[in-house]
């Protein structure tokens, strides 16, 4: 809200840890909604194991045979892997795409590969996000929103100040960065380099392939030292 209404809420903080400013991905990094992501989670995951069975249990609308059935099962409850740990680092997962329904390309190929139908597929996927977002409006984003109108309760402000026209001399005037040419590339005039959205993208993945790798690497540490106890 403060970007489009900084003359209202100027440099609020995030109501939830008062120290971090809030945009959009912090509601996902926010160390005080850990609990409440990790609650997220577990009850999502809670909810589709039911959804699955219900579902597999009337054979009109879902055949498996067994083993099949406890792939998916086993895809369920995996879907958010290494998140029951306490010491889990946020972001939980697939939750980027997720909050903005889309769902991930990996977990659906996986899934398709356990029904070999497209619809079936489109079918559980849709009512794993449902179930997904029904628990994150519940768990955090009320919780969420009811702070800030608490907030802005204290402070004044009323729905119908958020209606009216910022008046021209309290808009927020941004300045077009000058840029120059050399060997090809852009850069500003200190020489910084301004990254095509192709190069954003690109850095963006390689970020996340390390975090992937991470996850994997911890992953197997846990397996190995836990196979190490039982010997």
């Amino acid at each position: 809200m403060k970007e489009r209404r900084y003359d209202l809420y100027g440099d609020v903080k995030c109501r939830m840890c008062l120290e971090e400013n809030e945009d959009d991905d912090h509601i996902i990094y926010c160390q005080q909604l850990r609990d409440k992501w990790l609650m997220v989670v577990n009850n999502t995951m809670h909810k589709c194991d039911q959804m699955l069975k219900d579902l597999l249990s009337q054979e009109k609308y879902l055949q498996l045979n067994q083993e099949d059935t406890q792939l998916l099962l086993l895809w369920n409850r995996n879907f958010f892997s290494h998140t029951i740990d306490p010491n889990q680092e946020l972001p939980i997962p697939f939750v980027h795409l997720m909050l903005k329904i889309f769902f991930p390309k990996e977990k659906y190929r996986e899934i398709k590969l356990i029904f070999k139908s497209e619809k079936a597929t489109l079918t559980i996927t849709t009512l794993f996000l449902e179930i997904f977002i029904n628990e994150f409006y519940k768990i955090i984003w009320q919780s969420h929103c009811n702070l800030i109108t608490e907030w802005e309760r204290t402070k004044g402000i009323k729905k119908q100040d958020l209606r009216k026209k910022i008046p021209a001399h309290q808009h927020i005037t941004y300045e077009r960065t000058l840029t120059q040419q050399i060997e090809g590339d852009t850069y500003d005039l200190k020489g910084r380099k301004i990254l095509k959205h192709s190069e954003q993208w690109s850095i963006a993945l390689g970020k996340t392939r390390q975090y992937i790798d991470q996850l994997i690497r911890e992953g197997n540490r846990r397996v190995v030292k836990a196979h190490t106890k039982a010997i």
